[in-house]
């Protein structure tokens, strides 16, 4: 594929952009190429080394900010009529409450997932402040005698081992958290992007 070819297939698949926002696009794969021609390598080769199109093109979308492509996607084609305007305005109350309830449910997750995650270390923090606090208990003890005081220390050692364990353990699944939310909100993302060109 030719530079030529690979910019006007870009454009395509970007139409649901702003027209400054695929220039810009447009001009740093162009200059991607340039400088790799430069560097010896021929213009195919340039726009096959760049990888898959599509892969770019979807990528280029998902990384658009939401309101964007909600506007882009919502626009009518051709221009807002009079029919258009009367039913946006008579629907307002159906179309208003769900979005209210849409960003409601997205600022409930975003606390459930704020409070697991601070739920999980809360507990490591937890476990540990117990685990000293059965150590000190152990040293105490051992005026009265030392099988029960050496346990004691012994049962803090095994907890702040332990608390190294659910730290990782902690951190991964808040990790793993984040992670997921992200893929729904790409998910999510991804029923605004037009395919069609």
């Amino acid at each position: 594929m030719t530079k030529e070819v690979f910019l006007r297939e870009l454009e395509a698949g970007l139409h649901q952009l702003p027209a400054d926002e695929v220039q810009r696009r447009k001009a740093y794969y162009e200059e991607l190429i340039a400088d790799m021609m430069e560097d010896g390598i021929s213009e195919e080769n340039a726009v096959a080394k760049l990888g898959d199109l599509s892969e770019i093109v979807d990528e280029i979308l998902k990384d658009t900010p939401l309101p964007t492509l909600v506007k882009t996607k919502l626009r009518p084609k051709h221009g807002w009529t009079t029919a258009a305007i009367v039913v946006t305005v008579l629907g307002a109350p159906l179309w208003l409450s769900l979005l209210l309830a849409l960003i409601a449910v997205a600022f409930a997750m975003v606390i459930a997932i704020c409070s697991i995650v601070l739920a999980l270390f809360l507990s490591v923090v937890a476990l540990g402040c117990f685990g000293v606090m059965t150590m000190i208990h152990g040293f105490g003890l051992f005026a009265t005698g030392g099988g029960y005081a050496i346990f004691s220390i012994g049962a803090g050692f095994l907890m702040l081992g332990l608390v190294c364990l659910a730290f990782l353990a902690a951190k991964y699944a808040s990790i793993g958290l984040f992670r997921g939310a992200r893929w729904l909100f790409r998910a999510v993302k991804g029923l605004f992007i037009v395919k069609e060109g």
